[in-house]
């Protein structure tokens, strides 16, 4: 147990600062654009709900922690943890983007596809890191 709390609470700071380069800094635009009227935006830039974005943040890695990297084949490390990775950042981000697309006038399908890829990803690296971390955090 206490080595899953190191896992965690290593996969905390990286899943955020990769967030906060996608988010912030690389498709700020894109998202504003997309978002559109649904952004919480002040001047040029969107504004989250601080404790909401908190509770993202802690439980995105606890789901990877708790429920991807048991799934792990630590002789297959970097495709194992990629592809189990992956499909967590499809199933978490594929029912944010389709609840929002079922039930949000005008939800950008654009924006779906890129979340839903970026999900993939983020869940895929933080996967990938964590099970490559894991021999040193005994």
């Amino acid at each position: 147990m206490l080595h899953s709390i190191k896992i965690y609470l290593l996969c905390l700071p990286f899943t955020l600062l990769l967030d906060y380069i996608w988010l912030a800094k690389l498709m700020q635009g894109f998202y504003q654009t997309q978002l559109g009227p649904y952004a919480r935006v002040r001047g040029a830039t969107i504004i989250p709900v601080y404790w909401a974005a908190a509770i993202v943040y802690l439980l995105l890695p606890l789901g990877i922690v708790l429920f991807v990297l048991p799934r792990v084949n630590q002789e297959r490390l970097a495709v194992s943890s990629l592809a189990w990775g992956a499909l967590f950042g499809l199933i978490v981000y594929g029912v944010y983007d389709m609840t929002n697309m079922a039930t949000l006038e005008r939800w950008p399908v654009r924006m779906v596809w890129v979340d839903i890829c970026w999900g993939c990803f983020l869940c895929g690296a933080t996967t990938w890191f964590a099970a490559a971390a894991s021999p040193w955090m005994q």
